[in-house]
């Protein structure tokens, strides 16, 4: 799992934050090397701390920690054994056919890949749970990773105000559904890494979770993005200038959107993209430099104000929410961590809790700026939301009113 002997140099030394700083995997030793498929990608997986990785591994569940003697290299590594999930499924089911084994390592897939992208994922308290598998940010949420696309159906039809989030290739069928989140976890390589590591293993429970390569991945990507390393602002900010078709200009939108794809979930362009598709369209219209037209479209602005200042009271109230969850968790997983252990991942959670804190205040400074200007408080919103890790459908209905506010006043003016 974490590929660098100088970690577990630290590790077995009990230098825990020395180790926590190494970085998740050692740099490519010569030119072209990969541990993924693109250089690209095995720099920036190369850029990831153990600290870091091990943070969010850890807050998915803290209960994974159970019965690991943190002083020893050996049980740290059983840590991403599937044993320490084990208690939640059947075995002896799942060693027959695979179905209930492969369905519960996608969901765990999932589930990193989701707190990968900044989101907050709680599991519920029995294994039968009707109606739902995970909670992000609050919001329950069903998983499927299935072959035929009736499973979703079948859901939708019993349960149709419980969104789902489906394997990649069920993805394609669900492009425009608000209802349909697109996960990049493909069910080929669930059953196919899932087959090979238990072939490998001469304990069912003995293996290692084959859900690193995705996690890791997306957690990377949405990292970057989160530090502002992805300029999403840049998409924003030149909308209204651009001059380009606005069909073309939407199909920008999608493709520079798609750099937070990670943070945004992908599949929920079927909620982000009518919103952004009618700001682009007022932006680009040249109306807004009309003070006249302004003031015969007073109460459209109105609208549009109170639209925006109930999505940015919204997303801070998210926010709120997102850290009691972390707080909770982290209560319960520092008290399971050695004091040295905690000290050093402790400094990982005041940053989370941190970057938490510091969105906020940020939408507290845009709304005190949506008066005056309410587009452009649009435009800086939507910024914002790329790097919150709040996911989108928890903020659809304050999204869909902003749509209509922003399509109402630009017929107006």
């Amino acid at each position: 799992m974490i590929k660098n002997e100088q970690f577990w140099h630290y590790w077995r030394e009990g230098l825990f934050e020395e180790a926590l700083n190494c970085k998740l995997h050692e740099a490519p030793k010569r030119k072209g090397a990969a541990l993924f498929k693109s250089p690209s990608q095995t720099m920036v997986i190369a850029s990831v701390s153990a600290g870091e990785f091990l943070y969010d591994y850890m807050m998915i569940d803290p209960t994974v920690v159970d019965g690991i003697d943190f002083a020893r290299a050996d049980d740290l590594s059983n840590l991403f054994s599937l044993s320490q999930f084990a208690s939640t499924i059947d075995t002896a089911t799942a060693t027959g056919d695979m179905a209930q084994l492969q369905g519960y390592v996608a969901e765990q897939m999932m589930a990193q890949e989701l707190a990968a992208a900044g989101h907050d994922v709680q599991f519920p308290e029995t294994s039968n749970q009707a109606g739902w598998d995970l909670l992000v940010d609050g919001q329950p949420f069903q998983v499927k990773c299935a072959a035929n696309k009736q499973v979703v159906e079948d859901h939708l039809a019993k349960y149709p105000e419980t969104p789902v989030i489906v394997n990649a290739e069920l993805g394609p069928y669900y492009e425009h559904n608000p209802m349909v989140m697109t996960s990049s976890v493909s069910r080929e390589q669930v059953i196919t890494d899932t087959k090979t590591t238990i072939h490998h293993s001469e304990d069912l429970l003995d293996f290692e979770i084959p859900w690193i390569t995705a996690g890791v991945s997306a957690f990377s990507n949405a990292k970057r993005l989160r530090q502002s390393e992805i300029l999403t602002s840049t998409f924003v900010r030149n909308v209204a200038t651009d001059t380009v078709s606005r069909t073309a200009l939407a199909a920008t939108g999608k493709v520079v959107l798609g750099s937070v794809g990670a943070v945004l979930m992908p599949g929920a362009g079927a909620i982000v993209f009518p919103v952004v598709g009618a700001y682009v369209g007022l932006a680009q219209g040249g109306k807004l430099s009309s003070v006249i037209k302004r003031q015969f479209a007073k109460p459209e602005e109105e609208r549009l104000v109170q639209a925006l200042i109930q999505l940015i009271d919204e997303m801070i109230s998210i926010l709120y929410l997102k850290e009691g969850i972390k707080q909770s968790k982290w209560k319960v997983l520092v008290h399971k961590l050695p004091s040295s252990v905690s000290q050093a991942l402790g400094l990982q959670h005041n940053n989370r809790i941190q970057l938490l804190e510091n969105v906020s205040r940020e939408l507290m400074a845009i709304r005190k700026t949506v008066k005056k200007n309410p587009v452009e408080a649009f435009g800086r919103i939507i910024t914002v939301l790329g790097k919150s890790g709040i996911h989108v459908y928890t903020l659809k209905t304050e999204l869909e009113q902003v749509e209509e506010a922003i399509k109402a006043y630009n017929k107006k003016i």
